[in-house]
């Protein structure tokens, strides 16, 4: 059971669903957008969702319970797929970059569809590409 810490709200830059990965928006200060990759900082994990492009309420600490678009198993790194769930970060699908942004780890296991919890703690692999 998701035990949510710090919730904020911001604007979103699109419609984005509940439980789903939300990332910082270059558009503009406090907004989100929808998270469809490893490619942008993680935000957190929309709690209701949006359907009007106004506002959505986000977790950002501790854990959040969000939907997962693939097999995930407890301990799994997650990153978004591209529709903003939550899937298992899979270094093969990211040769040649240089930065991989990951959202948090899978509090326990599931499968396609499943609503499960995942510790938030954002973080950055980085690789340097050899020559």
């Amino acid at each position: 059971m998701a035990q949510p810490g710090f919730i904020r709200n911001f604007s979103a830059v699109a419609v984005i669903a509940a439980n789903r990965l939300v990332a910082v928006s270059a558009l503009e200060d406090f907004q989100v957008g929808p998270a469809v990759d490893a490619s942008a900082v993680f935000v957190g994990v929309t709690e209701q969702g949006t359907d009007n492009h106004l506002r959505v309420d986000v977790v950002m600490t501790q854990s959040a319970p969000v939907e997962f678009g693939g097999d995930i198993a407890a301990g799994d790194l997650i990153v978004a797929d591209a529709d903003g769930k939550a899937i298992a970060l899979d270094l093969a699908d990211y040769v040649g970059e240089t930065k991989i942004h990951v959202a948090g780890w899978a509090m326990e296991e599931g499968d396609a569809g499943t609503i499960g919890d995942i510790f938030l703690a954002p973080q950055l692999i980085a690789t340097i590409p050899s020559a």
